[in-house]
């Protein structure tokens, strides 16, 4: 079975979880702190993968890691399951399919925007606007900073790929005058 099957598969089964505690928001946010834990922690990581070391004691050494980070009992007790069932490094692939499980529920879609200059604030409200009134849900935008774009901005939402740089516009001059 694929990784990406896999973390489907857990995620949905946290999704289901969390209907009864309703508390997804914080179990999303637990998830994506102890993602960047696991991948900042060499250490971590190379004691919970050695296989010498017994799971009672990887059990111990995961839980003194979420008490001290105050991680929600649901969390903890998913954590457990990964590390029990050997998905443990599979905790970034979860995490981001339990992200778009819970942005689809939510009616939420998350965009990037990029530019070769930061926006103006107004520039990014436009926009934010823009996306919400032609996506009908709750947008997230993310601003990023790329001088490869000479100038112009770029949105993706997805897959899908707004292009209004002057990088891309470029680009099409060059081909319309190559063909």
């Amino acid at each position: 079975m694929s990784s990406t099957k896999i973390a489907r598969r857990y995620a949905r089964a946290l999704a289901e979880v969390c209907e009864d505690s309703a508390n997804h928001a914080v179990i999303q946010k637990q998830l994506a702190d102890f993602t960047g834990v696991w991948n900042q922690s060499d250490d971590l990581r190379s004691l919970m993968k050695n296989p010498v070391i017994e799971t009672k004691k990887k059990r111990e050494i995961l839980d003194a890691v979420t008490t001290k980070a105050m991680v929600a009992p649901t969390t903890r007790r998913f954590l457990g399951v990964l590390l029990e069932r050997g998905r443990l490094d599979a905790i970034a692939s979860i995490s981001e399919a339990f992200t778009v499980l819970m942005d689809d529920q939510d009616q939420r879609v998350r965009a990037e925007v990029r530019s070769a200059v930061p926006m103006e604030a107004a520039d990014l409200t436009r926009i934010h606007s823009s996306l919400e009134r032609i996506t009908g849900k709750t947008v997230s935008l993310d601003a990023e900073v790329t001088p490869d774009l000479l100038g112009g901005v770029q949105v993706q939402i997805g897959n899908l790929v707004l292009d209004a740089s002057i990088r891309s516009q470029l680009d099409s001059i060059k081909d319309r005058l190559l063909n």
